[in-house]
């Protein structure tokens, strides 16, 4: 029994010798970190002449950066340790690679969501058909506030939902919203093809104009500095209607317009009822 505990005993006093060092470091560490997370955080909260997106955007690249530097400073901390068990690893390790596949492309998805520069918190993406506002992402998943119903609304849901980063591999990534300032939408109205579509394409263009007059000045120059700096062609941001037949039964009557992304409810709302109060008004006195 003796000689059972013994070498086990002998285990145990002797790992302050060998890990006391490393521990007290890794202890120090990560209070350091928490420490600085913190009191980032409150000095963020501090900042209110910041818009609250701003402030949410610092302090989850602030965070994301605090936990990369952990991770690397462990690994420098254990590292003897981490050479020592990785050579007499390297099978389990191949089995957890294998295992950890979707983990693992979390990772890469992470690392690439940040060289591409996908999005960013308060963002507004659209990945595997879902559509949301970007407010929280680290190395695992992305957690989004739902926008919709549906792809033609844009009022939030209230309901949250987390995507791995690893779709981020697989799956095209939409910014609805490429800039904080303005963007192009396009409102669209379905009709049947009897209708009178000249006359419904006409009522749409003037009712945009007329709603989108005050952002056209800005909108135009705003556009016009993003296409000198990026060397690039820009939208025009004037609206344009335009009629688009899609079956024998249905069309579409479509205008793009120039706004801010945060008015891209309200501004669709009212073009809409604009279009509904004069097109069926005048649809109902033509057939009187």
């Amino acid at each position: 029994m003796i000689e059972w505990t013994a070498p086990i005993r002998d285990l145990i006093q002797s790992l302050p010798n060998q890990w006391g060092p490393d521990i007290i470091r890794s202890l120090v560490l990560v209070i350091s970190l928490v420490i600085a997370n913190t009191l980032a955080g409150r000095a963020l909260m501090r900042q209110t002449q910041l818009s609250l997106e701003t402030r949410r955007r610092w302090a989850v690249n602030l965070r994301n950066v605090l936990l990369i530097i952990g991770l690397l400073l462990f690994v420098i901390i254990w590292f003897r340790e981490i050479e020592t068990v990785a050579v007499s690893l390297v099978a389990i390790a191949a089995a957890i690679a294998i295992s950890g596949k979707e983990m693992i492309m979390c990772f890469v998805g992470s690392a690439y969501r940040t060289m591409a520069k996908c999005y960013s918190v308060g963002d507004h993406i659209e990945i595997n058909n879902l559509r949301g506002r970007v407010i929280d992402f680290n190395l695992f998943g992305t957690t989004l506030m739902e926008i919709g119903p549906g792809r033609h609304a844009h009022q939030l849901t209230g309901r949250l939902f987390t995507i791995p980063n690893s779709l981020l591999l697989t799956h095209t990534v939409f910014r609805e919203d490429f800039s904080e300032e303005y963007t192009v939408h396009v409102v669209s109205v379905p009709l049947a093809v009897e209708a009178n579509l000249l006359q419904a394409e006409a009522i749409l263009m003037a009712a945009a104009t007329d709603i989108c007059e005050p952002f056209m000045e800005k909108a135009q120059k705003f556009m016009a500095k993003m296409e000198a700096m990026h060397m690039v062609d820009s939208p025009s941001v004037k609206p344009r209607a335009s009629i688009q037949i899609v079956d024998e039964k249905h069309a579409l009557v479509m205008v793009r317009i120039g706004i801010p992304p945060s008015q891209k409810q309200k501004v669709e709302q009212a073009i809409l009822h604009r279009f509904v109060a004069e097109f069926f008004q005048q649809q109902a006195r033509s057939s009187t």
